[in-house]
């Protein structure tokens, strides 16, 4: 293997050491973020991992934190990665269903394969040991065997009639030979977690069997694997059983049970002639495959969750998940490793669980003689996710010197305009489904799960300053609204009706009741009177907030279902995404002018300017687009006075900055775009 196959340095800036600036579309001036994580992959040298996102592939050092290289961004949107196992090559797909097999050292494109438009988004890619085949694993939940040379299909794994054709497929990888592939489906239907192994160069199947856990041996003549069918007769439903077979033969060599309801990881020892395997409810024991008895069992952490894994050397580790802690031992001599703190739900311990043996080795040792203890820093890629955002909504304070994102599952995410990095996060350890920024600067922040809506003021984040709970039939949704006013909140429903709820005075309101299907946009008036609202029954409706009632049923000609809806900022206009972006008069609801939008998609995401002369509409994705448009419209003249390409998926949330010089685009892959306005608006 070669040692020095460092990534071809594409797109990295000078003087920009975290991204910021890499790789941005024309006319966008910073990145914030470094969009959503679909899968992180070390090198098999362990010298540099590769991050598959949103808006590319990233790569980092093992040894430092600063990515060193941006890769794929002309489409982005990368859906599952993968090394040969010499490390000179790395496999890429994207969600159009193209897989590249690219040079790493000097980043050329070796093979290109593009599948049926049926086999479009691969989920997994799995290099064989020769590098000579990839498997993979589609949204239809089909796999195949591609031969890299050649470009082509050899072999389609056929695994017989299905209720549903989905992307079921949730672990899939060749043997360390390459002579099998197997790959383990959640079935919808009777059949549930079933786990296939084939013959990779034929589509054969070998055998099955009901589970989902496996592994192979490393001179990958057994697999042993998880299942809670008992051909031997034992009827304790609880039972879980750990089966050993033979590939080649498919005899069942060993066979043991575990009364346990939950089996965790299961591993073969270098030697291949131990397993070991955890459960959460009888810990973590090892067995001998060929006497098929228990050679060990450790009771030393039976109240915690623990992943067992065996290094090189075939010592066997264990990671112990403690409520607050994450430690690591070595079980051969009863010894726990010094390791960093790490907190169970950090990104760091998920880092450390998936590649236990990259993080270990990436420790320094110390050689004592039977000590065995490991001291340093395990690398850790929290610069990449943490903190991740999810930017819907975004927003500016008043100031205009500060940007707010909703965190990717906690928190509100502050980012410092000037310098473009992260200043705090508000409420982090709470989950935040919308929020928003009063004039006064003060924020508000809500949450909607279970029927059950908090909303919070983000300057006393101790505990929520109120709670509204709605029973059954009621499923209320993510879309909330604030009034602009900062006293009331407004929730729609799966059936159609949108709750409102005074929460300064911690009153119900009437709710409105209308719309009969899935709520998709509700907007505040400027004053908090009137709410204007878009549904699934393809239906604009403008009403009355204090009576409960309709006003109006907006004209949209044939029935549209608004994706997003806006009021200007003095409250006369409402702005609607359509298949064309449309405008009307707040006070007649007439329609005052219809803009075609050039996509066939309606806007997804819509923003006036704060100064009233000018909206912006975001573009929902479609098949065959690479990068989305943001639209800049004059609203006295309807023209279309600037168009920005940038994000590679839906645009999530538009804002303006106070002076409505910038523009902040937030995007499904989890990135948000500043852009400068001012070469186009009158400033």
């Amino acid at each position: 293997m070669k040692q020095n196959r460092r990534p071809a340095p594409f797109n990295v800036v000078s003087g920009d050491t975290e991204g910021i600036t890499w790789a941005l579309p024309e006319g966008a001036i910073a990145r914030l973020g470094k969009g959503d994580s679909r899968g992180v992959k070390p090198s098999p040298n362990g010298t540099y991992f590769a991050v598959a996102t949103g808006i590319g592939l990233w790569w980092y050092e093992m040894s430092s934190k600063p990515p060193i290289a941006l890769w794929e961004t002309e489409r982005g949107m990368i859906s599952a990665t993968d090394f040969s196992q010499d490390g000179e090559w790395i496999a890429i797909a994207n969600y159009d269903g193209v897989i590249k097999v690219v040079d790493i050292q000097s980043g050329e494109c070796l093979a290109q394969m593009k599948r049926t438009e049926e086999h479009n988004v691969y989920w997994h890619i799995d290099f064989s040991a020769d590098s000579k085949w990839i498997a993979t694993a589609n949204f239809s939940g089909i796999v195949e065997v591609l031969d890299v040379h050649r470009g082509v299909c050899i072999a389609e794994m056929d695994r017989g009639e299905r209720e549903v054709e989905s992307a079921d497929i949730y672990r899939l990888e060749f043997s360390p030979n390459g002579q099998y592939v197997a790959a383990t489906a959640d079935n919808l239907g009777a059949e549930g977690t079933q786990t296939y192994i084939w013959c990779p160069e034929t589509g054969k199947l070998i055998f099955k069997f009901a589970g989902g856990n496996f592994s192979f041996s490393q001179d990958s003549c057994l697999l042993a694997g998880v299942t809670s069918d008992d051909p031997i007769g034992d009827a304790d439903p609880i039972n879980h059983y750990i089966s050993v077979w033979n590939i080649t033969t498919g005899e069942r060599i060993s066979h043991f049970s575990v009364k346990s309801a939950w089996m965790d990881t299961i591993i073969f020892s270098p030697c291949s002639e131990f397993v070991a395997f955890s459960s959460r409810d009888e810990n973590l024991r090892v067995w001998d495959v060929t006497k098929g008895v228990q050679k060990t069992v450790y009771t030393d952490f039976q109240t915690s969750r623990t992943v067992p894994f065996y290094s090189t050397e075939g010592e066997l580790f264990v990671i112990v998940d403690e409520q607050d802690t994450i430690e690591v031992w070595n079980m051969e001599h009863r010894e726990k490793i010094e390791i960093p703190e790490l907190h169970p739900r950090s990104v760091d311990a998920a880092w450390f669980r998936e590649f236990p043996q990259v993080a270990l080795a990436d420790m320094r040792t110390d050689t004592t003689p039977h000590k065995k203890t490991q001291t340093g820093n395990i690398h850790t890629f929290s610069t990449i996710r943490e903190p991740a955002c999810f930017p819907d909504p975004v927003m500016f304070l008043p100031n205009g010197k500060t940007l707010a994102t909703r965190g990717y599952r906690n928190g509100i995410v502050l980012w410092d305009v000037e310098s473009k990095q992260v200043r705090e996060t508000l409420l982090k350890d709470t989950r935040i489904t919308s929020f928003t920024v009063l004039p006064s600067g003060n924020m508000l922040a809500a949450h909607s799960e279970d029927n059950n809506v908090k909303v919070w003021d983000t300057g006393k984040p101790d505990a929520p300053i109120a709670e509204f709970t709605e029973t059954d039939p009621v499923r209320l949704i993510w879309n909330i609204a604030f009034a602009p006013t900062g006293d009331l909140l407004a929730v729609g429903s799966r059936e159609g009706p949108i709750y409102l709820y005074d929460f300064i005075r911690k009153a119900r309101l009437k709710p409105l009741i209308g719309h009969t299907e899935h709520i998709w946009s509700v907007c505040f008036s400027p004053d908090g009177k009137r709410l204007v609202s878009g549904s699934d029954d393809r239906i604009a409706r403008l009403w009355d907030v204090e009576s409960g009632e309709k006003i109006a049923t907006l004209p949209i000609g044939e029935p549209h279902t608004l994706m997003d809806i806006a009021f200007s900022p003095c409250g006369n206009l409402i702005a609607g995404g359509l298949s064309e972006l449309r405008l009307w008069c707040a006070e007649t609801q007439t329609t005052l002018f219809a803009i075609p939008h050039p996509e066939r998609r309606a806007p997804y995401a819509l923003a006036f300017s704060p100064c009233g002369k000018y909206v912006a509409s975001g573009t929902w994705w479609e098949k065959g687009m690479e990068k989305m448009a943001i639209r800049l419209w004059e609203v006295a003249s309807g023209e279309n006075i600037a168009t920005l390409w940038g994000h590679p998926t839906d645009i999530q949330s538009i804002a303006f900055s106070p002076d409505s010089t910038l523009l902040a685009t937030g995007s499904f892959e989890c990135t948000t775009l500043l852009w400068d306005l001012k070469p186009f608006i009158d400033s």
